[in-house]
């Protein structure tokens, strides 16, 4: 059984956490705490796994940011 995906519910999740760009540690710390509560749901909907991906890639590219301007800085 494929499950389909539901603009609905995803609307939902968005309400709850708005994605956007990560610049500063408050904002990490509220993508990671939605990240830790998508991470330990057992079964996820597929809506659930789409912002659970997109909030690993926007907390991803902050650390990858994070460690090039420490390298530039020396």
């Amino acid at each position: 059984m494929t499950l389909t995906f539901n603009r609905d519910l995803y609307k939902d999740l968005l309400v709850e956490y708005q994605p956007k760009l990560i610049k500063t540690e408050d904002e990490n710390e509220q993508a990671l705490a939605m990240v830790e509560k998508l991470m330990h749901l057992a079964n996820r909907t597929p809506e659930q796994q789409e912002l659970y991906e997109l909030l690993i890639v926007l907390v991803e590219k902050l650390s990858g940011a994070e460690k090039s301007s420490k390298a530039y800085r020396g």
